[in-house]
Parts: C-alpha cells; structure tokens; sequence
C-alpha cells in the first residue's frame, strides 16, 4: 500500500517591529571574540601556558664587555684579512721579476661553465684565476703572474672563509680575479680608475679641481676625449676625496650653487649632478688660461682651512692656442703663494694644433717656473701630450694623475666603504695594500669581505629589544646602523648619504662621536629616540621610542681600521634567557630539509602546492640560532651537517655543532605545540592553512612539515615585525596570495611573552605564533555574524587594520583577479577616508627616507579619548567600532547612489615611495622631496625622524621540490562536496565554493570543489559541476515504491522539524521580549558568556561531514584516526569511546 502524506503547518507569529535607535549597529567585541577564538584553536593560550610553566633567568647586561667583545671579533675577522692581503702582496713582490708576457689562464670575458659556489653566491672556479685587461692596453706592456701567486690564492681562500674575491690590478692595466668567473666589460674596465687602487696611492685625501678648455677649436674628438677623460676621473675618486670642475673659454664657468665655489664630496649624487653640468657645456669662443686658472684657485682658498692635510691637485686639459688674458704663470705664482704652493698642477695638452709655444706654456705651468720656493716647496706636476685624441691615452693619462714614483708603499691595508658587490649583489668593502718591486710601485691586491660577515655580532645582537650597535670611521661616517640598508639586501641600492648625524640626534651624541673619532673608549647616559618599524616601511612607517639608554664605545683595533663602535643599551638593561629546557620526546626536532634528512615514514602527503608531512612539524633554524652566523650562510649544509644538528639536539651526541643553547632551548620549548596542532588544531579548526611559531633565537617551527627557502628569517618579515610592535593583540593582516597555493589568505599572530620574573619579562617577546586563513572564510564569520554584512545591496561592511590598510572588502570578494599588493581605504572609500581624516582619526605620518632624500608618509588610525568605543557618521553614512585586543576596525557603510571618488586613482600597486604628495589632506601613500645640501652631504636639523631601512630581501638557494607532490593524497581531509553551502565550504581551507567559469559566465548550480579547482570561487577544470557526496556516489534504486516511501518518511520527518522550528521561535520570541538588546544587529552570541551557540559551533567545532556521511575515511580512503569520533557529530560533546588528550579544549 502506498503511504501519502499531505501535511500544511500555518504559523502566524506577530513580532513587534525592531526600532532604529541612535544606538551601535556593529559591536566590535563580536569580531574580536571570533579572532581570540581562531588564536585560542592556534593554541596560543595552550604554547603561553607552557613557557609559564618553564624556568628563566634575568641576566643584567655589561655593555662595556660586550661592547668591547663585538669589536675584538670585528677586529679579528680584519686582521686575518690583513694576513691574507700580505701573504699575497709579498708573493706578488717576489715573483714579479719572474712574470711572463704569456699566460696559460683563462680571460674572465670568454664565457665558462663553472659550478656555483655557495659562498661566493655565483659560478666560480676555485682552481684558477682569469684576467682582464682594457683594449686601449697594449700586449708588450702586459705581464702575467706565475702559478705561486695563484698558490696563495688558494691557500688564502682555504685558511680564511670570510674572505671573498682575491684580485691583483697592476700598474699596467692588468687585472687578475680569483676565483675565476665570468665578467662583462673587460674591454673597457680598467682597475687603475677604480676607487679602490685610486686610494691606495695615498695616505692623504686628495682635492682635485678639473679646469677643462671649452673654446671653438676643441670641438668634435677633443671635446668629446676631454668630458670622457674628466668623468674617469670622476669615477676614480674614493669617499675621502673632494672635487670642483671648471670650464672656460674667454670666461671661465662652473656649476651653479654651492658646487660654484665648493670643493664637494664625491657621492652618487654629486658626480652625477657633476657628469651633466660636463656633459651639458660646448665648445665656443676663444681660450683664456688665465680666467680658468683664477676660478680653480678660488676652490682651493674657500676649502684651505678645513682640519687635515690634504693633497691639492689641478688637472688642467688645453688643446692651446691661448691669445688673451694675463699671463698664466704669473696666475699661478700669485695664487699658489697664497696656499703655499701648495698645489700640484698637470697639464694635457691634446690634439695636433699644439705648438712648441703651446707645448712649452703647458710644461711651464706644470713645473711653475715663475714660483718661488720661499712661500712653500714647489709641487712639480706632470705635463702630457697626446696628439691623437682618438685613442683613449687620455683617459689612461688623466685616470692615473697620481705620481706612481711618489706612491708610499704602506704596510698596512686601507678599506673601502660599503658598496655593492656585482657577485652577490651584498655590500661589501675590499682591503688593499700597495705592492712594490725595488721600492717602485706595481700595482695593488685586494680581497672583499661581505659586510655583513664582518658586522654578523651587529645584525644578530641578543641584549634586548632596545639595543643596538653602530659602527662609524674616523671621518663621521657611518659604517652600520639599524637606519641603513642592511648589508645582507640583494636588492638594496649603494648608498653615501652616511654621515653619523643623520641618524644620532640626541642632544649630547656629538661627546660620543668626538671621542669615538679620537679612537676612544667610554660610556654616557644619553636621553635618545629609538626607531622602531611597525612592519612594511612604506606601509607602516615606523614607532618612536624615548630611551632612557647608556652608549658603550670603543675603537675597533686592527691594522688599516680607523672604525669605533657603539653599543646603544637601555639602562638597566637586562635579558631574560631560558634555562635547562627538557626534551619533550622523540620528535622534538625533525629538519625541514627533505633532501637532507629522512621524515616519518608514510606521511608525506601534499599540502596544496607543497611537499609536506602531516606527521610531524618541521624545524628550520635561522643564522641567529647559530654561534657564527655566517659560517651558517656561506657553508652548505649537508646530511652529515643535519644529522649533527638533530643527533646533539636529541642528547644522542655531546659535540656542538654551532647551534647556541638558546635556540636548543626553544626547539625543545615549542615542541609541545606539535601535539596541540596534529590534534585538536586540526579537528577544530580545519579552515587553518598553515600553522607556525617562530622564536626570537632563530626557531622556525611549521605545520603541516614543510621545507623553507634557506634564506628565510622570519625576523626580516613585516608580520613578524608589525607583531612584535604590537605585543598581546591579535594582529591580522591585509589579504594577500598565498605563495604555497592556498589563495587569498590573511595571516593572523600574536606575540608569546616570557615569563614575568622579578626583573619583569611580561612584556619581552620570546616568540610569535601565526596562521592563515582564507579571506572567504573571513568574509564569512562577517555575513553569519553580522547579518547586516549579508545584505550587500544596502550595506558594506568593511575591515581596516591600523595603518588604514582594507582587510576586508567587497572589492576582495567579487574581484577574480590576484592580489599583487595590500589597497589603502583611500584608494576605495574616498568619502570614508576624508571624513576619518577631517576628525583627525586618520592621520599621516612622516619619516625621513635618509638616502632617497624624501619626506615618506604612512596613515595612522586611532580614535579619540572621548570615541573609544567607535564613532557615528551619520552625514556619510558609516559606523567605525573598534576590534577590542587587535589591530582591526569594522566599519558598517550604507551604499550610496552618489559617486565615490576616491582619494587615489593611481594603481595600488604603485609603490608609495613613486607617488609625490598633491595638495589634498586626503592622499595616497606618498612622498614629499626633502631639502639636502648636497655639498655637506647633510640633512639640515628637520625635526623628522629617519625611516627604518626597507626590509631586506636575501639571496636564496634551495633545491626545487619538482613534481615530488605530483601523485600525493591531500595531507588532511576535505570532503568539499560534501559541503552543501558556501559557509560550510570555507569552513575548510582546502576547498573553495565554485560561482563561475574561467570565462566570467555563472555555473549551472553553486558547488564546493577543491581550492585547486576552483581558486578564487572561479572554476578552472573542464567539468565544472558538483561531485556526488558519500551515499551520494551509490547506485539510485529505480524501485518505485522505494521513492515513495522514501518520500513519506521525508514528509512526516518535515511535520517534525516545522513543528520544532514553531517551537523555537516562540521560545526566542519570548526570551527576547524578557530581555531586548540594543544592538540593531542580532548578534549570535552574548558577549563574556561561553555557552556555544550554533553559530560559534560552526567556526570551532565544525560539522563532521567526514564521519556522517563517508563512514570517516578521507578522500583518498586513508583512515584519519585522530578525526574519528572525538565528537558527536549532534552534541558537540566528546562521545563515550573519544580519544583523551592532554590539550586543553579551545575557548568556545
């Protein structure tokens, strides 16, 4: 008998109307408690109770002795490069004699394969050298060095890993590197005009003033030979040197403003503004010698009381025919005895139109005849003809003005300062010294060390958040400094604008500096500003602190070294350190590096676009974890290398191998975190991509297990920077594209604090937890709990961090397109932005960008006193909350049919450091040009505090994982089509809730796919339909009767569930009435109470679909014993045969 049912329930219920009050339409409190809960399902809560658990000790720093520690390893590091640099300058010395004019070695231009070299970061052979030689060199003038010198090369190379390239430039033009590589140019390079064999021809800095003939007759080649001659030697001028420029005819003329009468330092800026006055002058009129003379004069009298002695010289290039004007002897004797003749004069006189008057009136003013030796010793300069201007003779002639018979052979090394190395593309600086033969000078050899190498106890300082080190030489300028790039940058610019003060403003530093040029040591109590970055520099900008600090100085002691270091520690200071971490079991510490080491067998899986392990977590240590940092960068690391790592930290072996014991204790403090992760963080909270804690000491911890690029240091990241900024809140990112494939994700973490101790350590950051989440997943904690969020056609809801930058946004969920950068609410709601501006809520911040000499502006949110639980703009319609405990605000806006102009309509994209300010208070990210005196190479006092240095970006070598994922089951369970709505559906970070086509067109019917499937809720695949879900999958019965009485239990079971929907929302109803809240939203759970509601069920604890509807089997029909049964799929609650672990439940 067929069974039919026909059942109609009518429920009529009479709700009173909500009213419209003035009260808050959004309660911040409710989004801040959804963050605490994702934190708490991180296991936040759990890692911070288990540090308290642990034991510390305060340490109260000694700034003298470390300061003097850190120089005396500074010092030893340039010792042993003076060691090496003189072994190879006396072998050098004794095989000259023995040098051949032919070689067996390679030409560093004829391109070869050579192996990469980790530690020189390029293709190399360390069984040769190459050489080089400019074309204009002749081969009869060329000779090549022996074996022996390459000998102790290799010997140097073997016996002193810091040291880079090697490299030999003789007087000749020859150039020898090693090792051998691959060069470009070699045509053209010549070593002789380069700054660093420039500045080992002197013990003095130099001043040169360029006097250029620029009448009618040295047109075409000359002109052309003479500004090519005049920028080598430009070019070939060191940091130390100053420079002026002159050019004449019937006048003489030089650059406008202060480089009219100034001799100027040689900076990119100067020779640049230098190179286009030369490069803009043409030939015209007659010649006068004398007025050129006159006007070069003046730039050694208005430079000639400057502290010091300098070496004054006067290149002069004529090609002759001087009718007019006094006498230039008599010039020269006139304005020469005012200096004490101090200056040396070198004439060129160039071209074929030299006659033997012309010839003789040039070698006169070199020798200046009509001088008188009574004012000073006569300096006799070099006088040179070249004829045929169409060779490079005068450029060779004019690079090397330098007397090669009057160079003092100096046995200790003179340094460079920082510059960018063509290898690595780090800053290094390159030691010289000056190699003879018979007391003659032949050349020079030099070797690099990367600064950061020789600085490594600076960049990976441990004496508390506050401190600091500075290095300076005895000319002021700054060597290290946390506000200059930082050395280890592949992507950083060369810099010069490095003068102490820039950067040291507090009232009495100048008593440090002095004492620190005298080479000094002592210490002061100073009042200073530190900065500190609150992330990303252009889009954070930075955090002043006032310091009470003491500076510890002392000279760095080494031969060639005029540096002095400064230790900048807040007084008082004390670190609060580990101590005796027990092991926490077996696993403690499994490597990231797959190809090194063996993970747990049968776990590799694949976690979106990773080669992952869902067994354990993996463990990457950073060049802070090890006693030498660098030895850590530049030396491979091998099985042998990782087994140690893992056999000392184990207990197994006694040997360290480099790792400091505070990075041992940390890997064993974090390692109860594991447990927390593969269990209930995986059970509760499955929408969590990756789950990581990273450590102060260099730790790296992540889950799933994966390998990390070698070059990651998680200390360089803005999250990891902007959360330390912001201790004990919740700090959310904008939206970004996840690398490893997940999608648009945003990263939430949250600092974990030492214990409080008697010396304090609440506030000391001993690590950073963090995790991402799908943007659409936050999206949907916003529809489901802020139903007004839902209602897109009247309102938006919005989410901004504190630097104005969108978190959330309509736009982030209807664009398809890739998230290339982080947008700034004004370049989307320009009406919002002006209004948060007008009330001063929003606001911008300068910093000076000390090299780019620009005034850089970041936003600042920050509501008022008197608004601290939000604002009410009723006249542009939108309502401001703040997220209580996180960097977040939530904004309600009511869409508008009035247009929208934003405050920017450049691309986001842009970076702020291209866009110039307009005139508007409402602007984009932008810069403003700063005033500069480009011939003090000083900012004048401004009042603006420095930017922090952009974040820098590291030279990276890792081995490419390939298809090793190719044919791997997903590491967790996803069961997404099994996912019947878009809220369940990115409940799960593996899946994705598919909208539409590649194309743009609509799907047939919404479905939850695989994330890889559908990226961006956009399906990519060829089918884009839903797949079958457990049962779903069997076969459909065709029995008729079968249908229908399945149909009947569907009816009777619909008259059940009606009649418990009227039930409730009669109970509701009544409970309301009793007591009403105020809040025009509903919200879905009371603020302070932890009884779960449906609503916070779904983000904790999720629907198991996996265990109802696939019999707990994953997608690929492993078992996921941990998943199975630990909650009752109806109640939430732990079933009778659940697993018991120690773990604490997540707050609910």
């Amino acid at each position: 008998m067929v069974l039919r049912y026909f059942v109609v329930v009518f429920c009529v219920v009479n709700f009173e109307p909500v009213k419209r009050t003035d009260a808050q339409q959004i309660n911040g409190d409710i989004l801040a408690d959804e963050l605490n809960k994702v934190t708490d399902a991180l296991g936040v809560s759990f890692i911070q109770e288990e540090y308290n658990k642990l034991k510390y000790n305060d340490i109260v720093t000694d700034g003298e002795a470390e300061s003097r520690y850190i120089a005396k390893k500074i010092g030893e590091r340039m010792e042993k490069m003076e060691e090496a640099l003189t072994k190879l300058k006396q072998e050098m010395e004794k095989q000259y004699e023995m040098m051949t004019p032919s070689s067996t070695y390679q030409d560093c231009c004829s391109s070869r394969d050579y192996p990469h070299n980790l530690h020189f970061r390029t293709n190399v052979s360390t069984d040769m050298f190459c050489y080089s030689k400019p074309s204009y060199v002749q081969d009869t003038n060329i000779k090549y060095p022996t074996s022996d010198v390459l000998n102790t090369m290799k010997s140097n190379h073997r016996e002193n890993k810091n040291i880079q390239f090697q490299y030999v430039a003789l007087k000749s033009g020859l150039y020898i590197n090693y090792p051998a590589t691959n060069l470009i140019g070699c045509d053209t390079y010549d070593p002789r005009f380069r700054p660093y064999f420039v500045s080992s021809t002197t013990s003095t800095p130099r001043d040169v003033v360029l006097v250029l003939q620029m009448s009618a007759s040295m047109r075409g080649d000359k002109l052309n030979e003479a500004k090519h001659a005049a920028i080598t030697v430009l070019e070939s001028l060191s940091v130390n040197d100053k420079i002026g420029i002159v050019v004449f005819n019937n006048k003489a003329q030089s650059p406008s403003g202060c480089y009219g009468d100034k001799l100027v330092p040689v900076t990119r800026t100067t020779k640049q503004h230098l190179k286009d006055f030369i490069n803009a002058e043409d030939a015209t009129e007659g010649p006068n010698y004398a007025e050129g003379l006159r006007k070069a004069f003046t730039y050694f009298r208005y430079n000639s009381s400057e502290e010091g002695f300098r070496d004054q010289i006067m290149l002069f290039v004529s090609d002759g025919d001087n009718n007019a004007g006094d006498n230039p002897l008599e010039v020269i004797r006139d304005e020469n005895h005012r200096l004490q003749n101090r200056v040396v004069i070198n004439t060129y006189g160039i071209g074929t139109g030299l006659n033997t008057n012309d010839r003789q009136l040039l070698e006169n003013m070199a020798k200046q005849t009509l001088n008188n030796n009574t004012y000073g010793y006569i300096k006799v300069g070099k006088s040179v003809i070249i004829a045929d201007v169409k060779t490079s003779y005068l450029r060779e002639a004019m690079g090397t003005f330098y007397d090669y018979s009057s160079i003092p052979i100096s046995l200790t090394p003179t340094f460079t300062q920082a510059y960018k190395d063509f290898f690595t593309k780090e800053f290094v600086i390159t030691g010289c010294l000056p190699a003879a033969y018979q007391g003659s000078f032949i050349g020079v050899v030099c070797a690099d060390i990367l600064l950061s190498e020789l600085v490594s106890e600076t960049l990976y300082l441990q004496q508390g958040e506050n401190s600091y080190v500075f290095i300076i030489d005895g000319n002021e300028r700054a060597l290290i400094h946390p506000l200059l790039p930082d050395p280890r940058d592949v992507n950083a610019s060369d810099y010069d604008i490095n003068d102490i003060y820039n950067f040291e403003t507090a009232g009495d530093v100048p008593d440090v500096i002095n004492s620190m040029k005298k080479g000094m040591s002592g210490n002061k109590t100073l009042v200073t500003t530190v900065t500190e970055p609150r992330g990303d520099r252009l889009l954070d900008g930075d955090l002043q602190r006032i310091l009470n600090a003491v500076y510890y100085w002392t000279p760095i002691v080494a031969p060639g070294s005029n540096f002095s270091l400064c230790l900048v520690m807040e007084k008082n200071n004390t670190i609060t350190v580990l101590r005796d971490v027990p092991r926490h079991g077996a696993h403690d510490f499994v490597y990231h590096r797959w190809d090194l080491t063996t993970w747990p067998a049968l776990s590799n899986c694949r976690h979106f676009n990773r080669f992952a392990t869902k067994a354990t977590t993996t463990v990457k240590l950073s060049p802070e974890a090890f006693i030498n940092p660098y030895e850590y960068q530049s030396v491979e690391e091998t099985e042998r290398k990782v087994q140690q790592y893992t056999d000392y930290i184990s207990g197994d072996i006694s040997t360290n191998p480099g790792i400091k014991a505070s990075a041992v204790n940390s890997i064993r403090a974090t390692a109860p975190i594991e447990g927390f992760w593969k269990t209930y963080s995986s059970r509760d909270a499955p929408y969590l991509v990756w789950r990581y804690i990273m450590t102060e000491d260099g730790v790296e911890r992540i889950f799933p297990g994966v390998r990390l690029t070698d070059d990651y240091d998680h200390k360089l990241r803005p999250w990891y920077r902007r959360t330390v900024a912001l201790k004990k809140m919740n700090v959310v990112s904008a939206p970004y594209e996840d690398s490893w494939g997940s999608g648009k994700v945003i990263t939430v973490s949250r600092s974990i604090l030492k214990k409080a101790t008697t010396q304090g350590g609440s506030d000391k950051i001993e690590a950073v937890m963090g995790t991402d989440f799908s943007i659409y997943y936050f999206n949907q904690i916003l529809k489901d709990k802020y139903p007004i969020c839902a209602n897109t056609t009247t309102h938006s809801c919005i989410v901004i961090d504190n630097s104005g930058f969108l978190v959330m946004h309509p736009f982030y969920i209807e664009t398809t397109d890739l998230i290339d950068s982080s947008i700034h609410l004004t370049y989307k709601e320009g009406r919002i932005s002006r209004s948060l501006i007008k009330e001063g809520i929003m606001y911008r911040q300068p910093c000076r960008d000390t090299e780019n000499k620009k005034e850089q502006f970041t936003y600042r949110v920050k509501l008022p006193q008197n608004h601290l639980n939000g604002i009410v703009n009723s006249e542009e319609g939108y309502e401001m909350r703040p997220v209580t405990g996180s960097n977040l605000f939530l904004i309600l806006k009511q869409r508008k049919t009035s247009q929208d102009l934003p405050c920017c309509s450049e691309k986001s994209s842009v970076p702020p450091s291209s866009l110039k300010c307009g005139d508007d208070d409402c602007t984009c990210l932008c810069y403003k040009n700063q005033d500069f005196n480009d011939c003090e190479n000083k900012y004048t006092m401004d009042g603006i505090s420095p930017c922090n240095p952009k974040l820098p970006t590291l030279s990276s070598v890792s081995t490419p994982e390939g298809d090793k994922n190719k044919y791997l089951s997903t590491c967790f369970p996803t069961d997404c089509p099994c996912r019947k709505t878009e809220s369940e559906c990115f409940r799960t970070s593996g899946c994705s809730w598919c909208t539409s086509t590649m194309s743009g067109s609509k799907v047939g019917k919404y479905y939850c796919d695989l994330k890889e499937s559908c990226p961006s809720k956009q399906c990519v695949t060829q089918s884009c339909t839903s797949k079958c879900c457990g049962s779903e999958c069997g076969t459909v019965s065709s029995q008729s009767n079968v249908g229908e009485i399945a149909a009947g239990v569907t009816g009777g079971t619909l008259v059940v569930v009606l009649v418990i929907i009227g039930i409730i929302v009669f109970v509701v109803y009544k409970r309301r009435r009793q007591d009403q809240d105020d809040t025009y939203l509903d919200p879905t759970h009371d603020i302070g109470k932890k009884e779960p509601s449906r609503d916070s069920e779904h983000y904790v604890y999720p629907t198991d679909y996996h265990m109802t509807n696939l019999g707990a089997t994953t997608e690929e029909g492993q078992s996921n014993g941990y998943l199975e049964a630990t909650l009752d799929a109806a109640t939430n609650e732990p079933s009778s045969h659940s697993f018991q672990y120690d773990y604490p439940r997540v707050n609910t």
